[in-house]
């Protein structure tokens, strides 16, 4: 499998870990401040993954090319996941 295959599902799996999270997240803290916390769960998560996944693909590239090869659908993924818990439960 090739590593921008990889990185795709690492980051689609993350992206729904995180929509959950961020969802769970809000449900324990009422209020105004919940949707930044949620927002702000994502980014870094965003920001974490490409470091942890260089280490295990063994993939020196720059930010750019993790965002290209994944990080759009993470957020889109991560987006969609949360908005359909915020509204269903």
């Amino acid at each position: 499998m090739k590593t921008e295959t990889k990185a795709l599902i690492a980051f689609l799996v993350a992206g729904i870990i995180a929509g959950i999270l961020s969802w769970i997240v809000g449900k324990m803290m009422p209020g105004n401040d919940s949707n930044f916390i949620a927002l702000t769960i994502a980014i870094v998560i965003l920001a974490l993954l490409p470091k942890i996944l260089k280490g295990v693909l063994k993939v020196n590239e720059k930010f750019k090319w993790w965002l290209a090869n994944g990080g759009w659908i993470y957020i889109f993924v991560w987006f969609i996941t949360w908005i359909i818990f915020y509204n269903v439960w």
